[in-house]
């Protein structure tokens, strides 16, 4: 079971454009088969290939920007496929697929949703490839299957970790969900925002897990975090650095209304939020980072709450004397704001 990178789309690209320089970025699991890739293009097409070595989590960890900074013609963004061909102005994105076969976890899976009628299935773009047949399986087993909606950024049945606008439409439309894959990471942001039971089918252990448990306890830490920022003076709110998650407006919208319920603000800009950037505050007593939600979902290490942009509308729903309800059970958790440009 290998992934295999889109090398075709790839040297489309090159023969299209015809760049002297390209950098490329991709996700720490890819960068083996990335530099290899590199390694290629520079020697069937003599284009000089430069890696970007920072972190990349997602779609919204682009490089658009290094474009410019190295005088470079354009970015390859490896491993995130999505509804679209490319992102702001440079970059463009190339799919990742990993071939991995689902039929003997989809035959364990059974027993475990055999008290669940409807099924929805979803996964991330480098199993897309195989719903269908996932679809098929379940289906010959007695289930009703549902794949959601493609959209003007996800494929159909496709989740980000922080964007589910695909799947949880269908909230009412399915009793549990299958994600497929091995990423805990996705299949507790779907329980989550979702609210339903979710399994997640790893094809190469072979296992099936119930996240039930996994979610629970990211809902109650969330809850926890909102509650003991209540408390809270004096704030940092931070704005993300990266491409895709420069949230000033929201992070604007944030600080007014902390200020308005007498709390002191101090805005921060960072490109990477981590406890040991955040460590130098000291009078700082919580923060809100409007960057990537799941720096705060699955931030364990924080010695301070940091909030994310759902759990800040929670915090200010208390701070207004209402109720925040199941504030995770939305679509999107964080709106792109890379420009896109559809297929």
């Amino acid at each position: 079971m290998t992934v295999r990178i889109d090398e075709d789309r790839v040297f489309d690209i090159i023969e299209t454009k015809r760049p002297s320089t390209v950098v490329v970025n991709a996700p720490g699991g890819l960068l083996r088969q990335t530099k290899d890739l590199m390694a290629r293009v520079k020697e069937k097409y003599g284009v000089n290939c430069i890696l970007a070595g920072d972190s990349c989590f997602g779609i919204c960890d682009t490089v658009d920007d290094e474009v410019e900074k190295l005088n470079a013609d354009l970015a390859l963004h490896i491993g995130h496929n999505a509804a679209v061909e490319f992102v702001g102005d440079n970059t463009y994105l190339v799919d990742a697929v990993d071939d991995a076969d689902f039929g003997d976890v989809v035959e364990s899976a059974v027993p475990m949703l055999a008290g669940f009628k409807r099924i929805g299935v979803a996964t991330f773009s480098q199993h897309l490839h195989e719903l269908p047949n996932v679809k098929e399986a379940l289906e010959k087993r007695g289930f009703e299957v549902i794949v959601g909606k493609r959209n003007n950024l996800m494929l159909e049945g496709q989740i980000f970790g922080c964007d589910f606008s695909t799947s949880q439409p269908l909230q009412g439309e399915v009793d549990a969900f299958a994600f497929l894959g091995q990423s805990e990471f996705h299949a507790v942001g779907l329980a989550l925002a979702t609210g339903k039971p979710t399994f997640m089918l790893d094809p190469h252990m072979n296992e099936v897990t119930d996240m039930r448990q996994a979610a629970e306890e990211r809902r109650k830490r969330a809850i926890l975090a909102v509650y003991r920022a209540l408390d809270a003076r004096i704030f940092g709110v931070i704005t993300g650095l990266k491409e895709g998650q420069k949230m000033l407006g929201r992070s604007r919208w944030i600080s007014k209304r902390l200020e308005m319920h007498g709390r002191k603000v101090v805005q921060i800009a960072l490109r990477e939020i981590t406890p040991e950037r955040l460590a130098p505050h000291r009078e700082i007593e919580a923060f809100v980072q409007t960057a990537c939600p799941r720096i705060s979902m699955d931030g364990f290490n924080f010695d301070r709450p940091v909030l994310s942009i759902p759990q800040a509308d929670a915090l200010v729903a208390l701070l207004e004397g209402r109720s925040f309800g199941e504030f995770l059970q939305r679509p999107k958790w964080i709106e792109l704001t890379v420009g896109l440009v559809p297929k």
